[in-house]
């Protein structure tokens, strides 16, 4: 009969609770070497990241009409794409993947909220403020952590290029970038600047950045969740890339302006 010593030392050589503690460890080590490569990022250099990021995802894209990519529509032969873009959606009747039907008539039905919700943030046409220049704006007045920028970028990069759900083209990428940064820094941040704030500096009506933040958030299906790992293999996959980090156009290299009230935030052309 084994003695308790021996059983435990047995235990602590190959039972499955050492092999996961010591999984658990290397896990942590992992975490933890993210975790402090991510602080080591400015937020200056994360914008300069995104910027150049998301720029280059909307010059290979182009200009195209306001239409996500509706791939699930064509597994059903009874449903036309013309019977897609013509059908109304109710706001009662949004749901997230928790509430998704596995069927055919389900696929069509998710494709069609999709439609809907992409189309909000088209423009009639590009606003006259460059890309650059927009996000810089809400930079010098709402300043963000490197986190944010980089959450925003998985999350857009998520939406346009993995699952294909809409476009990035130049109208409608201010808007998508405007609500991606309101729902990172609220995902992220223990505290996040007015509603009325923000609206004022991203250039659009209060109700506007509700409307675009529920919108993006849908379009997400929540998976807003983040963590070091994640942001990190964001800001290598955007290096692998090809992006040069350095200063964006327009931006100030002086102090921030997070102090400022809204009064004396200047009013921006907000994307039509």
């Amino acid at each position: 009969m084994s003695t308790p010593a021996a059983s435990s030392q047995q235990g602590d050589a190959g039972s499955p609770t050492a092999s996961s503690a010591q999984s658990l460890s290397s896990g942590t080590i992992k975490t933890a070497g993210d975790q402090d490569e991510l602080f080591s990022i400015s937020p200056s250099t994360a914008l300069s990241m995104f910027c150049a990021h998301i720029g280059d995802i909307v010059r290979l894209t182009g200009d195209v009409p306001p239409t996500p990519l509706m791939k699930a529509a064509f597994h059903s032969k009874a449903v036309e794409p013309e019977e897609i873009e013509s059908t109304p959606l109710k706001v009662t009747e949004l749901h997230c993947s928790q509430a998704k039907d596995p069927t055919v008539e389900g696929a069509v039905l998710e494709t069609i909220q999709q439609n809907a919700l992409a189309k909000k943030f088209f423009s009639k046409k590009a606003p006259p403020i460059s890309l650059e220049e927009y996000i810089s704006r809400l930079q010098r007045y709402c300043p963000m952590s490197a986190a944010v920028y980089l959450a925003a970028s998985l999350y857009i990069t998520r939406l346009a290029t993995v699952e294909k759900i809409i476009f990035l083209t130049p109208r409608n990428v201010h808007r998508l970038v405007l609500a991606s940064l309101r729902v990172a820094m609220k995902a992220l941040e223990d505290l996040s600047y007015p509603h009325s704030r923000f609206a004022r500096v991203g250039g659009v009506s209060e109700r506007e950045l509700s409307r675009l933040e529920i919108s993006f958030c849908f379009l997400a299906d929540f998976e807003l969740k983040v963590d070091p790992h994640m942001l990190m293999n964001e800001a290598r996959s955007m290096q692998k890339g090809g992006i040069l980090v350095g200063s964006v156009p327009g931006r100030s290299t002086g102090t921030s302006d997070h102090n400022r009230d809204e009064q004396s935030v200047p009013a921006v052309t907000a994307p039509s």
